[in-house]
């Protein structure tokens, strides 16, 4: 009966010469392509960017309108400035590769947010003329940018839920600025058509955040 055999001191495995060529050549086709490498910074900076970026700008164009004034972003300056806080946090936490508290602090501001978005909208003074889910279609295009930046930034990192769910909530936001500045139906609207248009981008993120393919599998 033969001596078992010791792990230890067994032959290791002979690696396939031309795999190895080949691996090495793949490395180096990929090294030379020199692509710019994004930090996780810069990213979280760009979803933001376009986030506020966007609702600043529709902000800027009812002013130039005259649907909104002055004394009206006086008024709603403390909630306007809440959620652009949310989608701060919510944009710094989903990219941070260490940013899994942040992500619970960024939810739980936009629960706070959506509630302060229902609790203190006034009742309205008569019927809109326009049908109601206007504003949920409205809130979803003008969320597209940000949609498209935020999806860009997350292949950066490898899937993960709530990572994906907190850049939706970023998204959102933008919606929900929106909807102060434009809308002036009741707290019932609020809650079922400007959130469920903010609910929406955040499964839409969620979804899409999954079937895409990361550039890279970093934490």
């Amino acid at each position: 009966m033969s001596p078992p055999t010791d792990p230890w001191r067994s032959t290791p495995p002979r690696l396939d010469p031309k795999a190895m060529e080949r691996a090495l050549a793949a490395s180096r086709a990929e090294l030379a392509l020199k692509r710019p490498v994004r930090g996780w910074r810069s990213q979280a900076l760009g979803v933001f960017a376009a986030s506020a970026g966007m609702a600043l700008a529709v902000m800027g164009v009812f002013l130039a309108l005259g649907r909104t004034t002055g004394s009206m972003l006086m008024g709603r300056a403390p909630l306007l400035a809440m959620l652009l806080s949310t989608s701060a946090v919510c944009s710094w936490g989903a990219l941070s590769p260490r940013g899994r508290r942040l992500r619970w602090v960024g939810v739980g501001m936009a629960l706070v947010s959506s509630a302060l978005l229902v609790l203190t909208r006034a009742t309205p003074r008569g019927p809109s003329s326009l049908p109601e889910w206007v504003c949920t279609v409205s809130h979803v295009a003008l969320a597209l940018v940000p949609l498209v930046v935020a999806l860009v930034a997350l292949r950066s990192a490898v899937f993960d839920p709530l990572r994906a769910a907190v850049a939706g909530l970023a998204v959102g936001t933008v919606g929900a600025v929106v909807g102060e500045l434009a809308c002036e139906q009741g707290p019932g609207h609020v809650a079922t058509y400007h959130l469920g248009a903010w609910a929406l981008l955040t499964l839409v993120t969620w979804a899409l955040s999954k079937r895409l393919k990361p550039r890279t599998y970093a934490p």
